[in-house]
């Protein structure tokens, strides 16, 4: 369960005070996985607190996420920076908070994440992490699930270090979202509840 919840309108500027006391060195920096969608918006990455050696991944909503890159993104930031990050905040729809959910566990866990599809099978707690929603949908930002397609299944990583430590709801992040994607969120809302 999440056990912080940071809500309102224009609440995303208070994401510096959030993460800042969770630094762990000027080394060890943040990392951003935002969706794409925001490249070039400048309202939105502008406000994003990023510092030291903080670094900000945009990644691509098209598809569902992959086991495979999970383990990209991890093998990228471990070879990047020359210190465990202080956190990941991931800022979009379902896709990203479940590839941040993920990257958390296992910058913390050997192995692939295809090892970790499954129930409680993560061993170490994942690093701190943040989810800002930026669509109404299912409610990944809230649950325990990682939800990957991996080589031979679609299975979340399912585990009390998934839940992300700390949620930032701000209205104003939605407020803009396209109706044929109100839509489609509906209808995946919809499916899962049948």
């Amino acid at each position: 369960m999440v056990s912080k919840v940071v809500f309102g309108r224009g609440s995303f500027n208070q994401l510096s005070e959030v993460i800042e006391p969770k630094r762990l060195s000027s080394n060890a920096p943040f990392i951003f996985l935002v969706d794409d969608v925001f490249k070039g918006n400048a309202w939105l990455t502008a406000r994003i607190p990023l510092s030291y050696d903080d670094k900000l991944y945009y990644i691509s909503a098209d598809e569902e996420p992959k086991t495979s890159q999970v383990d990209e993104l991890v093998e990228r930031i471990i070879l990047t920076h020359k210190e465990r990050p202080s956190g990941v905040i991931g800022i979009g729809g379902g896709t990203i908070m479940d590839l941040a959910k993920a990257v958390s566990v296992m910058l913390t866990n050997d192995g692939e994440a295809k090892d970790y599809q499954g129930w409680d099978l993560a061993k170490n707690p994942a690093i701190y992490h943040v989810g800002i929603p930026t669509i109404s949908g299912t409610g990944a930002e809230v649950s325990r699930t990682a939800v990957l397609t991996g080589p031979l299944k679609k299975l979340g990583i399912n585990s009390d270090y998934t839940p992300f430590d700390q949620v930032i709801l701000d209205p104003e992040l939605t407020k803009d979202v396209p109706k044929n994607q109100w839509f489609y969120t509906g209808m995946d809302c919809y499916i899962h509840c049948i």
